[in-house]
């Protein structure tokens, strides 16, 4: 649901930003359906919380709290924003829960591998988004030097980058972004291969203890 949710949001929306009436904006009304479901869904898991107060700080809270409202605000104001729709992709790393709910991954191996996969893709799309927010905006406060990027142009530039190949084509031309970048480099190059060095080590020693 997430992922089509995504999907939907950035390959219908050419703009950050817009000024239409809601009435006449599909994409907007179909986003105003998403959203109601997903209220619908924090109400119904507060209810079911047995700690009220870790519910509301947890992660995936503050994802509604920053996705949810903007969608009625924007009805009100006549004017479509994108923000901070993106950090629905963090909600991908509970997919590993799912398949281990469904019985699909037994193994402890298989389940770490799919949190691995589905923390990297997360993140991935998720600085993606924040990449393609702060390109198209501009750095404050003039707002003067927006470049106009797609999300999944976003995407490829973030992939291209994070494996060092760097082709040039796309770059970040805001102060924000090259910051953002900058940062996102130095923890992604230091956490990503230590996880799959670590991964491919249990690997690596399961096959060994299996052989024995």
């Amino acid at each position: 649901m997430t992922l089509i949710f995504l999907i939907f949001i950035f390959c219908f929306s050419d703009k950050v930003e817009g000024c239409q009436k809601w009435s006449d904006n599909v994409t907007q009304q179909i986003d105003l359906a998403f959203n109601i479901f997903f209220m619908v869904y924090y109400f119904i898991r507060f209810i079911a919380a047995s700690d009220k107060l870790w519910f509301m700080l947890e992660m995936y809270s503050f994802v509604d709290y920053f996705t949810i409202p903007p969608s009625f605000v924007s009805i009100y104001l006549d004017r479509t924003w994108i923000g901070l729709r993106f950090l629905r992709a963090l909600r991908l790393m509970t997919v590993p829960d799912i398949l281990q709910y469904l019985n699909i991954l037994k193994t402890s191996s298989s389940i770490r591998l799919a949190q691995l996969v589905s923390i990297f893709i997360s993140v991935w799309l998720t600085a993606a988004g924040i990449i393609h927010l702060l390109e198209n905006s501009g750095d404050p406060f003039e707002f003067k030097n927006p470049q106009h990027l797609s999300y999944w142009t976003c995407v490829y530039f973030l992939i291209v980058t994070m494996s060092t190949v760097g082709y040039g084509d796309v770059y970040c031309q805001t102060i924000l972004g090259r910051t953002f970048l900058v940062f996102f480099l130095l923890v992604g190059l230091v956490s990503d291969p230590l996880s799959f060095f670590l991964l491919l080590l249990v690997l690596y020693l399961r096959l060994f203890l299996l052989s024995l």
